[in-house]
């Protein structure tokens, strides 16, 4: 009895669908010296003081703000008094232009009688010469310094969060940046890591 390819074809949709799912890659590094306590009050302040009226920073404060209450910290306002202080900036580059080349590489399937008679078949093609094809990039950036308040008042963690991808508005990707931040909180002492967040 003749087997039906709608099994191995709906297989196979499966994978490249799943395949196409975007990812964010960051590269995260943090400074510490041990001292930054796990709990207590803190406030969020920008460090560039003329976006402390900014729509965009109060909706990136939120969300920071929502990270540091799990785990475990009080966030407070700005006029309240506070133990430390997460001041925070971003920022985003002009584009670059970025030149790649392709070959072309693509797959060819086959149903019912393919190679050798079998039911399904798939084969790589390339094309030549190879093409040539432009795009722009952006480096975005965001910074966080966490410092104690008062007397005794001395910074004690920095950390940064870049990221470089074709998405030209910081806003689109400042949720996975911020993710990447927290990721293993406040994670090795002057260790460069590599964070991928998958793209909802």
């Amino acid at each position: 009895m003749k087997q039906s390819p709608m099994p191995i074809i709906l297989s196979l949709l499966v994978i490249l669908l799943s395949s196409c799912k975007s990812s964010l890659r960051n590269d995260v590094v943090s400074f510490h010296e041990g001292k930054l306590p796990r709990s207590g009050t803190i406030r969020i302040a920008p460090m560039d003081t003329v976006k402390q009226r900014s729509l965009e920073f109060s909706h990136y404060k939120s969300l920071i703000g929502e990270r540091l209450n799990q785990l475990g910290y009080q966030v407070v306002d700005r006029d309240e008094p506070s133990e430390l202080v997460a001041n925070i900036d971003y920022s985003i580059s002009e584009g670059q232009t970025q030149i790649r080349s392709s070959s072309n590489n693509y797959v060819r399937y086959h149903f019912n009688y393919g190679r050798y008679y079998h039911p399904f078949y798939y084969g790589f093609y390339d094309t030549w010469p190879p093409e040539q094809y432009n795009y722009t990039v952006y480096n975005r950036q965001l910074k966080m310094n966490i410092s104690r308040i008062g007397p005794d008042a001395e910074v004690l963690f920095e950390g940064r969060v870049q990221s470089i991808g074709k998405a030209k508005e910081i806003a689109t990707v400042m949720p996975y940046m911020i993710t990447a931040m927290f990721n293993n909180f406040p994670g090795e002492n002057a260790v460069t890591k590599v964070v991928t967040i998958e793209k909802q």
